[in-house]
This record gives structure tokens, C-alpha cells and sequence, in this order.
């Protein structure tokens, strides 16, 4: 049986309203996963990290710190002559249930064809051994509940382990970021207030400049003031730098001052996590600016109350309305319904 055209349009305009509505109503669930490390066998080490996971796209990004590591170590990483042996300096997820043990503690976790976590760590520590360590990357082994986080000693001895937990309800903030001056940069993050002192994110930017490796990770890019910088800012919208302020904080330094995406690829998208701490954990509406290797302002977003019903909002101009799914669903709908009359 082949219907008559008319019939076949409304098919189409029936099957096209039903797509839409899966799409605006549907989309990716992130969990939020953190852990308390405690020292292992009398190390002095301790630790903490978040670890934000994209439940569709199997997307794994971190960030975690350190202290009561060996002091002054520069990875081989970055140019230095430390964290060569295997595990050297790593920072992972494990895939056991427990911390009591080498053999509840498991090897690493993941469900790939390679190990994502051979070359994740921190690659340095200050002179009082204190480390920071960030890492992204694609694994279907995307449950993290119960799994040991194993920090490791630059011979690669396990020497901090805490288990991970989903946060329930985690305070979440969210924007879509457009382009500015015309840079033809867009992207996303997610802000998690992960307390009252500690400002966390994850998020990606595409249309900037290709193949950049920040100074951060031995490459010669990004030396520029906020040059590859990714920031919240004090202001209250996206028209202009007045209106975008400056860095949003509280205390009596600057922490944004090194958060940025540490490299881009050959299409120009980079991907960043970062975590500071400082107590302006108000971020609701303020501008979040992606920058330049050169440290321009390229992309911008208004930070808004994060929904996994929803996408984030977009970025509109101070008194503008901003329309999310839920408010284009309706408006759309009317015209498909429009079209199927006519």
C-alpha cells in the first residue's frame, strides 16, 4: 500500500514532530562522583578528587589534588627527569571494592581495548609536596560507585586510596557559550559547587585556534595573560567586557588565573576541567568567558541552575528572555501542528 502524497506529508511531518520531541525532551545524564583519600601503609598521604562522568557519551573527566607527596618531582611529561616508572606519579580510578589491599583495590578501571589511565597523573609537586592532577578522556566504564582512587608515589607505589561515591542532588550550574566579536567559538560547561569553598567544572569550546599545547603541559602556547583561559567572571551578561567584569572571586588572590584548556586539536575543540577554591560559590547568572590563545574573550555563557531535563540556556542579551527546551517545544510543536492542517 503507498499512500497518497497528502499522507505521506503528514507521515513525514508526524514522524519529524515525534523525533523532535524525543530530541528536546531527552538528554545526557552527567553523575558527579567524589572521594576522600586517606593515606596507605603510613605514607602522609592525602587527597581528594571529583570526577564528573557524561553518562551517554562515556565522557570521563577529573580533577584532584595532593599533599604529603615527594617534594619538587617534574614529570617527564612536562620536561623533567621524574615519574618514568610504570604508575609513576598516577592518578586513578581502580577496579576494585575496597582499600584495604592490593587485590581489593583491583588494577585500573576500564572496559576499552587500552588503558585510558597508563599516562594520568600529577606531573609535578611543589617543595612542600603538594600536587594537582586534571584528565579526560572517552571509556565505557562509566560506573563509578564503590571504585577505589588510587594516588601513586613517583616510583608508582600506591600510596593514597579513598572510594568514590555519586553526589546526590550535587549543586549544579550550567551554560551554553556563543561566540563573541564573531569568533565563531561555542561550547558548554557545567560549574559544580562541590562546597562552600570550592569551585568545580567541566566543559568544552570548539572554533578556537588548532593544535595548541599550553605551556602548563610542555607545549609554548597559552603564555599570553588568560591566554586559553576559561573563567567565571563577576558581571551580570555577555554584551561586553564592562557588562562581563572581571574574574569572579572573593579572596585576596586570584585563582583563576592558570584554569584553561591545555590544548586543542587539528579542528580547533579543547576540552578543560578545573577546580578552584575560593568562597564565591554564587555563580547563578554570571558570564562564563572562554579565551584565546591570545587571551581575547571569544565565547561566552550566562551560568543558570543545571537540569538533566533541560540543556543549559543560552547566552542572550541583559533583559532578554532565554528560551530552553521546554519553552521552544511548544512554539515549534504549534508550527509543525500548523503545517500538518495546511
Amino acid at each position: 500500500f503507498s499512500p497518497p502524497q497528502p499522507m505521506r506529508s503528514a507521515m513525514i511531518y508526524h514522524a519529524f514532530a515525534l523525533a523532535l520531541l524525543q530530541c528536546l525532551c531527552s538528554t545526557s545524564a552527567s553523575t558527579v562522583y567524589t572521594a576522600t583519600l586517606t593515606e596507605l601503609d603510613g605514607s602522609g598521604v592525602s587527597a581528594s578528587v571529583t570526577i564528573f562522568v557524561d553518562d551517554a557519551t562515556g565522557q570521563v573527566s577529573g580533577v584532584g589534588s595532593a599533599t604529603g607527596l615527594e617534594a619538587d618531582l617534574t614529570s617527564t611529561l612536562v620536561g623533567g627527569g621524574n615519574c618514568t616508572a610504570t604508575n609513576g606519579c598516577g592518578a586513578h580510578v581502580h577496579s576494585g571494592s575496597a582499600c584495604t589491599n592490593t587485590t581489593t583495590q583491583g588494577g585500573h578501571y576500564y572496559n576499552g581495548t587500552t588503558d585510558p589511565w597508563a599516562l594520568i597523573g600529577y606531573t609535578s609537586t611543589t617543595s612542600a609536596g603538594a600536587a594537582s592532577f586534571t584528565f579526560i578522556f572517552t571509556d565505557p566504564a562509566t560506573d563509578m560507585s564503590g571504585k577505589p582512587f588510587i594516588v601513586h608515589n613517583n616510583s608508582g607505589g600506591r600510596v593514597s586510596c579513598g572510594i568514590l561515591s555519586a553526589v546526590s542532588s550535587p549543586t549544579l550550574y550550567a551554560a551554553t557559550l556563543t561566540n563573541l566579536t564573531g569568533a565563531g567559538v561555542s561550547g558548554s560547561v557545567v560549574v559544580f559547587i562541590r562546597d562552600a569553598n570550592t569551585v568545580q567544572g567541566v566543559g568544552n569550546a570548539s572554533g578556537l585556534e588548532a593544535n595548541l599545547t599550553s605551556y602548563l603541559v610542555g607545549g609554548a602556547n597559552c603564555t599570553a595573560n588568560n591566554g586559553c583561559g576559561v573563567h567565571v567572571h563577576s558581571g551580570t551578561a555577555c554584551d561586553n567586557s564592562t557588562i562581563q567584569g572581571g574574574h569572579y572571586y572573593l579572596g585576596t588572590s586570584d585563582p583563576w588565573t592558570n584554569i584553561s584548556y591545555h590544548s586543542t586539536d587539528a579542528a580547533g575543540l579543547g576540552n578543560f576541567v578545573f577546580s578552584i577554591t575560593d568562597s564565591a560559590v554564587d555563580v547563578v547568572d554570571k558570564p562564563f568567558i572562554v579565551h584565546y590563545n591570545d587571551g581575547s574573550r571569544v565565547g561566552c555563557g550566562l551560568l543558570a541552575a543545571y537540569s538533566s531535563q533541560s540543556p543549559a540556556p543560552s547566552p542572550s542579551p541583559s533583559g532578554a528572555p532565554r528560551v530552553g527546551a521546554a519553552g521552544l517545544f511548544p512554539i515549534l510543536l504549534v508550527a509543525l501542528l500548523s503545517a500538518l492542517v495546511v
